[in-house]
């Protein structure tokens, strides 16, 4: 039972460095090719674990494994992957004291948790930092369809936008209502300009091909006041010669509250999607 719990916390460790890796990179190789790496190196690891050259070997096994298909960034793989060992590898050189007392399997279980939350959380921080240091290059040309009408816009990728639609988890993005309105049916304009998030109002008068369309989604205002808005699902949005993924867009009052006069802001997440595509 013991060789099955370090095989699995291995496999753990090593797909979440792996992962580290390929996003921060942008080398976005298929999950299945980490996976199968994770576990050969976790196999192998905890097999051989008394013969320090083949943890050497199964190190750049594992690599080779997961990013055999992105062999020109190879190297960049190697030089992150080291980093997250690195980071995850002091992280739990200073917690171990913590642990002197417990038992193995509860130990391992919990380096595995704390190695995994603290990389998730140097993702996030280094994500905010690409996003933050270019700012400038976040203004972006844009064409969205909507009920088969099309619409050039001009956006922003604004880092504090992680709205998503809760049960797709689709992103959410926020559109100035007069950049829209020449695009959009009178009848839906008028519904959505007239909502009342406290009542609830007006969607029971959109015609079913609109109603189809439309989503109730919650948003915190500054005051961390709950709120619900309508969500209108667009049919394709190309975004700097990219298309987005599916999601929706939420309409505003004010296009001057956008920053560099753009028409609306993207969710963040379209940042690293346009990053790592830019990047193949």
């Amino acid at each position: 039972m013991y060789a099955e719990v370090m095989i699995a916390t291995n496999t753990f460790f090593n797909y979440t460095v792996l992962a580290f890796a390929n996003r921060i990179g942008w080398i976005e190789n298929k999950k299945r090719y980490l996976l199968l790496s994770a576990f050969v190196a976790g196999l192998i690891t905890v097999v051989f674990s008394n013969h320090f050259i083949t943890l050497f070997l199964t190190f750049f096994l594992m690599i080779g494994i997961a990013f055999w298909k992105k062999r020109t960034q190879i190297v960049k793989a190697i030089s992150l992957t080291l980093l997250a060992s690195i980071f995850a590898g002091g992280l739990l050189t200073a917690i171990a004291p913590m642990y002197h007392n417990a038992s193995n399997s509860f130990m391992i279980i919990n380096y595995a948790l704390i190695a995994t939350g603290g990389l998730y959380l140097l993702t996030k921080h280094v994500l905010s930092l690409h996003i933050s240091q270019s700012e400038r290059e976040l203004i972006y040309p844009s064409s969205i369809k909507l009920f088969n009408q099309t619409k050039e816009l001009t956006l922003f990728i604004d880092s504090g936008n992680v709205c998503t639609e809760p049960l797709s988890n689709d992103p959410v993005h926020f559109i100035a209502a007069e950049a829209l309105r020449p695009i959009l049916p009178e009848l839906l304009y008028d519904v959505i300009n007239s909502w009342d998030s406290t009542h609830y109002k007006g969607l029971d008068m959109l015609p079913k091909e609109y109603a189809s369309k439309v989503r109730l989604i919650p948003i915190a205002t500054v005051q961390k006041e709950k709120s619900w808005v309508i969500g209108i699902k667009f049919d394709e949005w190309v975004v700097n010669d990219q298309p987005l993924p599916k999601g929706y867009i939420v309409l505003t009052r004010g296009k001057d509250k956008f920053p560099h006069e753009a028409d609306g802001i993207l969710h963040s997440s379209s940042y690293y999607h346009l990053k790592k595509r830019s990047a193949k």
